[in-house]
């Protein structure tokens, strides 16, 4: 049986599917096997994957009907996984040589032998690359932070940086698909079920960040409501003022003072984890994530209820009762934020009465 089952679900990736795959073998931890899903792929990537598998025995090609989604060939894989620790890779991805075995370490650390106990899921850093393998972004300590809530309100963590052992994501239901972010739901419903992730500030994967991928074209059917008007005028005029020059340093100080009070108080909580090999004070990762960051209030829009104009904010969440709980806990951990956008509500309000 093999430690590692690597799980790559495909659809007409075609040859640049091999630095993928190759990246695989590459290795330094050889004990594995890598399933990759064709999702009734209609090009020659499954031809492919076969001349790696008559290269490779750990390779083995699985072919299903087309769900026009990963969830569907990430199930399937399970149902065929043999290794005791299951590893995701997507197919416009790749690992750095020592992925698997930082892996490896990791779920080791917490006791003796193959089967250490504690560790369930473990997330690494990564380096975010273009198509022509230019780097664009690195993973920082303060977005390898894990807690229940901060997994409520982000993804977190793409598939090809995550493993968990065999088991623990049946035990919830498996992969779901439909709109929004199938990596979120399930990284969520294994929160909500007491399961804890372990990460790493490693950078050993390598991600594709690039406007063609599912990722930034998957739908965003959730919104969270953050106010509502009378006149399309006093909803025109918050939008425009959230974006606003001048309002901005408000905004930005009340964001870095939310994000430092909420911090310190999931670092008091049992349930805080800190990436492996950082123990650097949050206030400074607070402060230079918050500096970092583009737009404060992203993705807004207005839209129309009868007798109401709306501002929200869409959101990557597939559920609706998923967007609910993030609506309520944003108001809770954001005080200072919120209070600024009613305050430019009611402000607005007033000059167009």
């Amino acid at each position: 049986m093999p430690r590692f089952t690597v799980v790559c679900p495909t659809y007409n990736r075609g040859a640049d599917i091999v630095p993928t795959l190759d990246s695989v073998r590459a290795q330094t931890a050889d004990d594995w096997e890598l399933l990759v899903v064709s999702d009734a792929s209609s090009d020659d990537t499954d031809a492919w994957v076969e001349a790696a598998a008559d290269r490779d025995a750990r390779i083995r090609l699985l072919r299903t009907e087309r769900h026009g989604h990963p969830s569907g060939p990430r199930n399937a894989a399970l149902a065929e996984a043999r290794g005791e620790i299951v590893a995701y890779l997507d197919h416009d991805d790749r690992w750095l040589p020592g992925h698997l075995a930082t892996l490896d370490r990791l779920f080791r650390e917490h006791g003796t032998g193959r089967d250490a106990d504690g560790v369930q899921l473990v997330a690494t850093g990564c380096e975010y690359r273009t198509a022509d393998d230019a780097t664009t972004s690195l993973t920082e300590p303060l977005s390898l932070c894990w807690h229940p809530e901060l997994q409520l309100l982000g993804p977190l963590f793409e598939p090809s940086r995550v493993a968990h052992r065999r088991g623990v994501v049946e035990a919830v239901g498996g992969w779901r698909d439909g709109a929004g972010l199938e990596d979120w739901d399930l990284w969520l419903r294994l929160a909500d079920a007491g399961v804890a992730f372990t990460t790493t500030t490693e950078r050993t994967a390598l991600l594709l960040q690039d406007t063609g991928t599912r990722r930034h074209r998957t739908a965003r059917p959730q919104r969270q409501t953050l106010a509502e008007f009378d006149s399309a005028r006093s909803a025109r005029g918050v939008l425009d003022a959230l974006g606003d020059a001048s309002t901005e340093p408000a905004l930005r100080a009340a964001c870095a003072a939310d994000m430092r009070e909420w911090f310190a108080a999931m670092a008091r909580d049992g349930a805080f984890v800190r990436p492996r090999g950082w123990q650097g004070p949050l206030d400074e990762a607070v402060a230079a994530t918050v500096a970092a960051t583009e737009e404060l209030w992203p993705d807004l829009v207005l839209f129309r209820r009868p007798g109401r104009f709306v501002l929200a904010q869409t959101l990557w969440c597939s559920r609706p009762e998923h967007a609910r709980r993030i609506e309520e806990l944003s108001r809770r951990v954001h005080p200072r934020q919120y209070a600024l956008l009613d305050e430019l509500a009611a402000r607005h309000t007033a000059s167009a009465a």
